[in-house]
Order: C-alpha cells, then sequence, then structure tokens
C-alpha cells in the first residue's frame, strides 16, 4: 500500500475522531484539522494580526500626547517625536494588514480547494442507493453553497473574532489608561451590550440554520429542473415547475428577510447606545477638563478612543451572523461526511 493510500482523509479522519462528540467541539474541532497542514502561515498570520491591532491602538494615546505634551506647552520636539510615531504606526498598520490579508486569503483558500478535494473524493465512494435517496442539486449544493459560507466563516470570521477580541481588550487597557473613573463609567454600558448580544444570539441561531436549507431547496430544484428540461418541455410542465420554484424562491426570501429584520434592529441600537456613551464622555470629561482633574489631551484622546471600542462589540456581534452561516454550512458538510461507503 503507498503511502498516499495509507494517508487519512478529512472524511475518514472526521468519522473516526468526531463521530459521537459534542456538536460545537466537534465543529471546532473539524476546522482546526482544516487548517492543521498551514499552521505555520496561521501561527505567522495571528502574529501580523497582533502588529496590526497594536498599530490601530495607538493613535489614541499618540493625540494624548501631541496635545498635552506639544502643543499646551509649545514643545516642536515632543510635537515632531508624536508625529513620528503617528507616521509609524501607519507604516506598521500597511504593512502587517498587508501581509494578514495575503497569509488570511492563502491558507483560507488552500484549506477550503482541499476540502472540496475530500469532499469529491467522499461522493466517489458512495453507493448507488446514496444517489438514489438524495437529490442530486442537495449535494451540488453542499460543494456550492455550503462550502462559500465555511469560506466567509475560515477566510473572513476567524480573523475578525481574533482581530476584534484584542482590539476590544487592547482598547480597554487604554482607557483605563487614560483615565479610570472616565473608563468605568464607559464600562457600565457593557452588560446592556452583553445582553443585547445574548438576545440576537438566540434569536439568529435557528433563522440561519434555515437559511441555508431553504438555498440548497432552490439550488436542487434548479438542478433538476434544467437536467429535465427536455421532459419538462416535452409534456409542456413549464407552468407548473414556474409555479413550484417561485413558492421554493418566495420561501427563501422570506427566511432571509427575518435575517435582515433582526440585522436592522439589533445594530442600529448599538449604534445608538455608542453615541449615547460618547456625548456623556464629552459632557463629564468636558467638565472634569474645565475644572483641571484631567487635561484636554485625556479628554481627545478618551473620545477617539471610544470608537475602538465599541466598533469590535458590533463586528464580534456581525460575526456572529457569519458564523451561525458558516456552522450551519458545516453541519451540512459533516451530514454528508459521516455517510459510510
Amino acid at each position: 500500500m503507498t503511502a498516499a493510500a495509507q494517508k487519512p482523509t478529512f472524511a475518514a479522519d472526521v468519522r473516526r475522531r468526531f463521530r459521537g462528540t459534542g456538536g460545537r467541539g466537534r465543529k471546532v474541532r473539524g476546522l482546526s484539522r482544516l487548517l492543521q497542514p498551514y499552521r505555520g502561515r496561521v501561527a505567522l498570520m495571528f502574529l501580523t494580526l497582533l502588529a496590526a491591532t497594536a498599530a490601530s491602538i495607538a493613535p489614541a494615546p499618540l493625540a494624548k500626547m501631541a496635545i498635552d505634551q506639544g502643543i499646551n506647552k509649545h514643545d516642536v520636539s515632543a510635537l515632531d517625536t508624536t508625529v513620528l510615531l503617528f507616521v509609524a504606526s501607519a507604516v506598521v498598520y500597511l504593512l502587517a494588514t498587508a501581509a494578514q490579508t495575503w497569509l488570511t486569503g492563502w491558507v483560507g483558500q488552500r484549506a477550503l480547494a482541499d476540502l472540496r478535494m475530500e469532499l469529491f473524493q467522499h461522493l466517489q465512494s458512495l453507493s448507488i442507493s446514496f444517489y438514489s435517496k438524495n437529490k442530486a442539486g442537495v449535494i451540488i449544493s453542499r460543494l456550492t453553497n455550503d462550502v462559500e459560507a465555511l469560506d466567509s466563516l475560515v477566510s473572513d470570521g476567524i480573523v475578525a473574532l481574533f482581530q476584534g477580541t484584542l482590539t476590544l481588550f487592547g482598547t480597554a487597557a487604554v482607557l483605563l489608561y487614560l483615565d479610570p473613573q472616565l473608563a468605568l463609567a464607559t464600562f457600565v454600558v457593557v452588560p446592556i451590550l452583553f445582553l443585547g448580544g445574548v438576545l440576537y444570539r438566540i434569536a439568529s441561531a435557528d433563522i440561519y440554520r434555515r437559511t441555508r436549507e431553504r438555498i440548497a431547496a432552490v439550488t436542487s430544484y434548479l438542478q433538476e429542473t434544467l437536467s429535465g428540461i427536455r421532459v419538462v418541455r416535452s409534456f409542456g410542465q413549464e407552468p407548473r415547475h414556474l409555479s413550484e420554484f417561485t413558492a421554493l424562491n418566495e420561501a427563501n426570501r422570506a427566511e432571509n428577510m427575518k435575517t435582515v429584520l433582526l440585522n436592522a434592529s439589533y445594530f442600529p441600537a448599538v449604534e445608538l447606545l455608542s453615541g449615547a456613551v460618547t456625548a456623556g464622555i464629552l459632557l463629564v470629561g468636558g467638565a472634569a477638563a474645565v475644572s483641571g482633574r484631567i487635561t484636554v489631551g485625556v479628554v481627545f484622546a478618551f473620545v477617539a478612543a471610544l470608537n475602538n471600542f465599541f466598533d469590535p462589540i458590533q463586528q464580534l456581534s456581525q460575526l456572529y451572523t457569519t458564523y451561525q452561516s458558516g456552522m450551519a454550512a458545516l453541519d451540512k458538510i459533516f451530514e454528508l461526511l459521516d455517510t459510510e461507503a
């Protein structure tokens, strides 16, 4: 037996290692198995991500330095140093982001190409009865729509998760450094945002699973109608097929509109809360600056840093939609891989 024949495929490895384990743990380990051959580039990707995140957080404390040490004290030398640090952080951000984007795309595309090959290889080994029981369009949807949804999770979602988390905690540290009192006042809204995020996840969990099922039904019906178009035309069944496809298409639209309405309710609410907190910080921080407790540079830097605090919360919430769609797709892929040859 050759070395290639001895090497376990992704499908065989999934069945051997993850059968009978918990659903979420199985999915995470399945994704890890998918990325394992490229772990060196994945590690480099996270290093560049860390550098880019640090560079994106730097402008707020640098703005405080420019105002308090340079402008207010009429110190041109301190202002020049701050400007150089600004430029350096921008260059680091540019280079690190470019490298991280390239590495993420490279790893994601290679891993998903491997997955498509494993799925295709697994399909070749399944019995004829499997194809008798399952519609060809649904099977095609596994290799197209579901892998595409997984592509969004692997190529964008994982990076957004780590970048958003690092930015959130890094910005929280910067806010505490600038002024602990204003920072603690800002953190009061975190439980509200957390509760809203939990409710959003509960509401969206089932919706995204149903959207995967609806698009699979549309793809399946389209494939079967086109493959049997001669029969359809011979018996004059065009109106019936048009009616059935209209119903499937409308059901798909209605299911996706539920996600639109959910997002239209949640994300503007987070934006409104962010604006209210910023207004409150301007009021309280401005009064503290007038009284002399803090400097103008602290207030300016604090407001500038608030964007880096609330943006990751929104990004992580938006990521959950990608996560739900990707996990629903992964469920369908595992279901296919679980089918014994």
